[in-house]
């Protein structure tokens, strides 16, 4: 036999073996990128993946788990370049549209991404994660509408996929339907518990809505997730001083300091909370490291001054006060403060000027109208402080020193019977300083009127 014929036959019998070969090779490459893959070491499992590409450049489930790998390594324009060329070789792989789609949402190519997931959707891969994926991307490029429309059918095609139920509560808080967006954060729970996301956007909701004991259960939550999330604690102690729940304020803004010893907030709160339970020491110690950090708190002075009234330092309190109005002239309380300490410092004009600023940004504010009738009433204007007490009683009729208070005045102007009537009253509703007042001025012949 010629021996040129059998070597090329010999040749030809060792490409046939090879040929053979190339796929089972490749598949060992393919199943141990697999396994490297679950176990985390992706680097490992990109180099495997290449080897199985290599040695069978057709085998797309390998480019493919490539491309995904890529992604984990936060390499996601690599994955669209890999993604693209499955696409170019086989154009129904519908799982390569949906991952570039993906891929694409990350890399900011929003327009692109929503083309590949329609074309995913087409496809019918992953229908309800594609809707959602292609939700998303609508969403990034403005048409909330078209987002709201996917989210919904990625719903009807999956009720229990967790991710569309969130998707659409962003929606429809953006929108301002915050119970609908509640009622989506719900469903989103329960099919998916541990997405710390959706507890923290519902308690803001719920924070919004003022329903703070619903916040308080997110962040609870929040907190036992470990989530990762930087100020929980201090939130939720904002969230325990709204419900007066000061000793857990206090707790959680402890925790918040170790963590922050710069956040102005934390002190200004847990100043406060000291406050409101009458440790006027704690209090001022942090109300005054708050303004240290932030010069430009209205409310830390107006609450730093309330400490030093309550500690009877007038002069401290209306020097904290007048810094608080500097910063926001638009609050009544700050007003209405300053008013009563001017009055504890027997400066009665001052205090009525300072009652009518609060009164003209508050017309509701009861106590201004009281008082303001009060610091009248000793200058001697007790038509005016009638008049400021009978206003003062439209608002708040529950208030007995209200009705003592006109008595006064009324007996200054000789009203007898006016200032009696209101001396029972002022005693019907448990105002023991009424009773010694109707004994001097409320006779008939010999007896004292008392009801």
């Amino acid at each position: 036999m010629n021996r040129k014929l059998i070597f090329s036959g010999i040749v030809g019998i060792i490409i046939v073996l090879l040929a053979l070969a190339r796929t089972p090779l490749a598949g060992h490459f393919y199943h141990k990128g697999l396994e490297y893959k679950e176990a985390g070491s992706y680097e490992l499992a990109r180099d495997n993946f290449s080897r199985a590409k290599s040695i069978k450049g057709n085998f797309l489930d390998a480019r493919l788990e490539l491309a995904l790998t890529e992604s984990l390594l936060e390499n996601d324009e690599k994955s669209v370049e890999i993604l693209s060329g499955i696409i170019d070789r086989n154009n129904e792989y519908s799982a390569a549209w949906f991952y570039r789609g993906i891929s694409r949402f990350i890399t900011g190519d929003f327009a692109g991404s929503v083309e590949d997931l329609t074309r995913s959707i087409e496809l019918d891969f992953e229908p309800a994660q594609s809707f959602t994926g292609r939700g998303r991307a609508f969403r990034e490029l403005g048409l909330e509408d078209k987002a709201m429309d996917d989210f919904t059918r990625s719903i009807e095609i999956d009720p229990e996929y967790g991710a569309a139920w969130f998707h659409r509560g962003v929606i429809r808080a953006n929108k301002g339907d915050f119970s609908g967006a509640v009622d989506d954060y719900n469903m989103a729970i329960k099919y998916d518990l541990d997405n710390p996301e959706t507890y923290k956007l519902r308690g803001t909701i719920m924070a919004n809505l003022d329903n703070f004991i619903a916040a308080i259960a997110d962040y609870d939550r929040l907190i036992e997730m470990d989530a990762g999330y930087s100020g929980l604690y201090k939130q939720r102690g904002v969230f325990k001083r709204q419900i007066n729940d000061y000793s857990g304020a206090i707790a959680d803004l402890s925790k918040a300091a170790k963590i922050d010893a710069n956040d102005a907030e934390i002190f200004f709160h847990r100043g406060s909370s000291y406050a409101n339970i009458g440790d006027l020491e704690n209090a001022m110690t942090d109300l005054d490291k708050s303004i240290l950090l932030d010069k430009n708190n209205a409310r830390a002075f107006l609450n730093r001054g309330l400490v030093w009234l309550r500690n009877g330092k007038v002069v401290a309190a209306m020097d904290d006060f007048n810094s608080s109005i500097k910063l926001d002239d638009g609050n009544a309380q700050s007003y209405y403060l300053l008013g009563t300490a001017r009055a504890m410092n027997n400066d009665y004009n001052g205090s009525v000027a300072e009652f009518s600023k609060a009164i003209n940004l508050d017309p509701g504010l009861a106590m201004a109208y009281f008082n303001r009738g009060i610091s009248k009433g000793i200058l001697g204007r007790h038509e005016e402080a009638i008049s400021d007490y009978d206003t003062s009683l439209q608002l708040h009729q529950d208030n007995p020193g209200a009705y003592l208070q006109r008595a006064v005045s009324r007996i200054n102007l000789n009203n007898m019977a006016g200032g009696c009537e209101d001396l029972r009253t002022a005693l019907d509703m448990g105002m023991e300083e009424a009773e010694s007042m109707l004994k001097m001025y409320c006779r008939d012949g010999e007896n004292v009127i008392v009801r």
